[in-house]
């Protein structure tokens, strides 16, 4: 690709906030959904696609709460077959093949090694069993078969392994993602489809019109304007506020919400050659690989506390640590912990161990005009999206006869390249050859965005300077974050940093070394003043002193601390 050849002819209407926000006071919608998260936002591409009219607000970013807080797996669950979910794991696996067809920029086949010790909670010939199960009902679907692993071979693959009361192994595949790019993709391709897609816009209230729920009233939380969403149905599709929504029409809490951990160790302390899968104390934990990290989760722990304070605790890391510690030969301590995060499941109530509690979902209906969907996981949120729609057209008439679902059927943005390792293979060849770009830059840019990559190199022709890092050796571009505010609804620092390039989670000093440049990118195309730019900063400041907090002042090993 010659530089400027193919991403010169790309023109993209930019995204309009304020013509969405009038949208929203204009149109009476057929679906109007409170949540972007996965779930909201998989609703939203399955309703426009099919050609209703469709509204999704959220009151922070897409994909701010779990869907970006996950373990960032696509995976079938193989303990929910342990634990009879059979019907749960058949649809899980299902939609993981599915997703590496829609979207091979995001969602990416990953080999895992489970190691067992004689103090296993696992059985081998059990497991052997499950595993079987598994590659079974993936179906034409699967990755790749299992198999397993002597002790010896084992050691070799993962050298890191605490040899001691190892007996056997198993390798196996699943998929690793982005959840947070994943979530923001979907929201797109809604966006694309005709929604009125918009974050940091807080469902306030119901509107009530002749004992029906008619609408939403909400606060603009970025312009600081209130208006209503007339919709002829609503949808929670909220997450961890699902009981908090459905308290403003007066029904029953559902959730039992648990929170999961994770902890960013860099990858010259522990460096798991595939996603290692080992468990600890009855749980079972993950080791994944990421670029020069390594995250490791998760906790399971009950939280009845407020879903918008959720962070990550010192007990939660120091359990972490001395899993790790324990079957690893590494001596992690708090000071190894670039970050971490926390995330609530939305998982419904029911009695028992947070691990056995289901990861199913349900759709709820009523009062009438509200249906509420709960529960669930990241994998299954197509087919969550599916089976939602399906239920309001059933019940709802509309104005247009919808079409059928269509969302297995066609490419995320950035998806649509066919055999993508091909055409990544080719796209770096053309940045590195015609653009002059180095190999990791390249590769990344290729990788984040697939296909789309040329929509950000579009402002670089505009604006040559734009191909140059935030800072030098950072392999993010400067056209990433003006990209992320045109084309990707990005309206605060940590909105790109955190959820767009990960540079908040994946970095020695948590995106800070870039936050002013890009604070100046962002502030140019949103209009900030200085004082906005300030409290941008200082407010970033906090997110990133927020993720260490759990330190305690005097550092001990993580074997010590528990």
């Amino acid at each position: 690709m010659a530089r400027g050849s193919t991403a010169g002819n790309m023109h993209e209407a930019e995204y309009s906030r304020g013509a969405l926000l009038e949208r929203l006071e204009r149109e009476t919608f057929d679906i109007a959904i409170i949540g972007g998260g996965i779930t909201g936002a998989g609703i939203a591409r399955d309703a426009a696609m099919r050609g209703l009219s469709v509204a999704l607000i959220d009151k922070g970013d897409f994909g701010s709460g779990t869907s970006g807080r996950s373990s960032r797996l696509i995976h079938g669950g193989l303990r929910y077959l342990g634990q009879g979910h059979l019907g749960l794991v058949r649809e899980a696996l299902r939609e993981r093949g599915l997703l590496l067809r829609l979207a091979p920029h995001l969602v990416w086949p990953t080999p895992f090694v489970l190691p067992l010790y004689e103090d296993s909670h696992h059985r081998p010939l059990r497991l052997r069993v499950g595993l079987a199960g598994y590659d079974l009902l993936a179906g034409t679907l699967g990755i790749g078969r299992h198999r397993g692993i002597s002790r010896e071979r084992v050691l070799l693959e993962e050298p890191q392994l605490r040899s001691e009361d190892l007996q056997v192994g198993f390798r196996y595949f699943d998929a690793v993602t982005n959840d947070a790019r994943l979530t923001l993709t979907v929201a797109q391709s809604a966006v694309r489809h005709g929604a009125a897609a918009l974050n940091y816009v807080e469902g306030a209230s119901l509107e009530t019109t002749g004992g029906r729920i008619a609408g939403v009233n909400y606060r603009d939380l970025v312009g600081g304007g209130e208006g209503a969403v007339r919709a002829r149905a609503v949808v929670s599709a909220a997450g961890p506020w699902t009981d908090r929504v459905r308290s403003l029409a007066g029904g029953a809490g559902l959730l039992r919400p648990t929170k999961g951990v994770h902890v960013v160790v860099p990858r010259a302390r522990l460096a798991p050659n595939a996603v290692v899968a080992f468990g600890w104390r009855g749980r079972d934990l993950f080791a994944i690989p990421h670029g020069e990290y390594t995250y490791v989760g998760t906790t399971d722990t009950d939280h009845s506390g407020d879903p918008d304070c959720i962070e990550a605790d010192y007990e939660d890391v120091a359990y972490i640590l001395e899993a790790a510690n324990g079957t690893f030969t590494t001596e992690l301590s708090m000071s190894d912990v670039i970050s971490a995060w926390a995330g609530l499941r939305p998982l419904l109530s029911e009695e028992g161990d947070p691990s056995h509690v289901s990861r199913d979902y349900d759709i709820l209906d009523g009062p009438p005009g509200l249906y509420t969907i709960c529960g669930g996981k990241l994998t299954t949120f197509r087919a969550m999206a599916e089976h939602l729609v399906d239920h309001i057209i059933e019940r709802e008439q509309f104005s247009r006869r919808p079409a059928r679902c269509r969302t297995a059927r066609e490419p995320l943005p950035g998806g649509g390249a066919g055999d993508f390792a091909r055409y990544k293979k080719g796209a770096v060849a053309a940045l590195r050859d015609g653009w002059q770009m180095s190999e990791e830059v390249a590769r990344r840019l290729v990788g984040v965005y697939g296909t789309d990559h040329v929509r950000v190199l579009s402002h670089a022709v505009r604006e040559p300077r734009l191909l140059e890092p935030l800072i030098p050796g950072c392999p993010v571009l400067a056209a990433e974050a003006v990209h992320a505010v045109r084309q990707e609804m990005a309206m605060t620092l940590e909105d790109f940093l955190r959820r767009r390039s990960d540079l908040m989670l994946f970095g020695e000093d948590g995106g800070m070394a870039v936050a002013s440049r890009v604070a100046r990118l962002m502030g140019q195309i949103l209009g900030w003043s200085g004082k906005e730019t300030r409290r941008q900063l200082t407010e970033y400041g906090t997110a990133v002193d927020r993720m260490t907090a759990f330190r305690l002042p005097a550092e001990t090993p993580a074997a010590e601390a528990v």
